[in-house]
């Protein structure tokens, strides 16, 4: 089967941003590091459930996607719309050049630019990041996985018995009884029904805030009225649209303050503020670079040890 071929940005590396973000750990995503191949199973508009595995492309700055279980012919008009959900998800239109020319001088981040870090994986559509970023609320990694893989049960299954991400409509249509059962989702299931139910309906319209003219400020204000998402989720949500002037402050990130940039020493939500203040509209993506530092070197993408500022 003949790969469908993307052109990458200069610097662009696959691995490094298949893992700066934990949704390479949720459904209906998969890794397989070994073999640097991202796999997804996706609905596609005209009905059909595929497993995309992508990976680097033979040629230079491209990345190869292949389509398994497609009943037809890939017409180009498909193709595009496979290259279109896979720019999304790897954030091939990014433009980081600024950010990497912030960084230069930085000692500590001077590792940034060499691996490619920066990119942040993401779903194909603002609702698949409204909800994984929900079941990252007042949680654990390993609850919101196994979360996750419940509430994936209920999407369009594959032909190898996985599924899809399920669609608002297919969310909205079950009662919250139902619902509860089978996600066993806590608070956040009544939050994720309501946010299903107000898309299916036409009175919320999320995929509208990929717009660039929308500054963040108007973004974040959006993000927060929805029922569940504190400044740390609409923090995080930010960044998966590519806007880092907020920080998104987690538990995690804490314990990386203390322990990297603190000498040890817990500091207020306010002390992590100022450091990460002169970074600008990059800070956000600063401090998830920070986060994922020690993830990077664990997996060898990263060998420079220096922790200079």
């Amino acid at each position: 089967m003949t790969p469908i071929i993307l052109a990458t940005p200069r610097g662009f590396r696959f691995v490094t941003t298949v893992l700066s973000h934990g949704w390479c750990e949720l459904l209906p995503f998969s890794s397989n590091e070994q073999d640097h191949i991202l796999e997804r199973v996706q609905l596609l508009s005209d009905g059909q459930v595929v497993k995309l595995l992508i990976g680097s492309g033979e040629a230079k700055q491209s990345l190869g996607v292949t389509v398994e279980g497609y009943n037809g012919a890939l017409t180009n008009e498909k193709q595009a719309e496979v290259g279109r959900l896979v720019s999304r998800c790897l954030k091939l239109e990014q433009d980081l050049n600024d950010f990497y020319r912030l960084l230069r001088d930085r000692p500590r981040y001077q590792w940034v630019e060499p691996i490619g870090a920066g990119r942040l994986l993401g779903a194909p559509t603002i609702w698949e990041d409204l909800v994984k970023t929900l079941l990252t609320t007042n949680t654990t990694w390993n609850v919101t996985v196994q979360m996750c893989r419940r509430l994936i049960a209920l999407g369009d299954r594959y032909a190898s018995g996985s599924h899809c991400f399920p669609t608002p409509h297919q969310i909205a249509c079950l009662s919250l009884n139902d619902l509860t059962k089978q996600v066993r989702a806590g608070y956040r299931t009544v939050f994720l029904h309501e946010l299903a139910t107000a898309i299916a309906e036409g009175t919320l319209d999320v995929e509208g805030w990929g717009n660039p003219e929308l500054t963040s400020e108007e973004l974040y204000r959006r993000i927060r009225a929805l029922k569940g998402f504190g400044d740390y989720a609409a923090g995080s949500m930010l960044k998966l649209l590519g806007r880092f002037d907020r920080l998104g402050i987690d538990t995690s990130c804490r314990e990386v303050f203390r322990v990297q940039l603190n000498d040890g020493n817990k500091a207020s939500d306010n002390e992590i503020r100022a450091y990460y203040e002169p970074f600008g509209s990059w800070r956000g993506l600063i401090m998830w670079m920070d986060v994922m530092r020690v993830s990077f070197l664990s997996r060898g993408l990263l060998h420079e040890e220096k922790t200079d500022t």
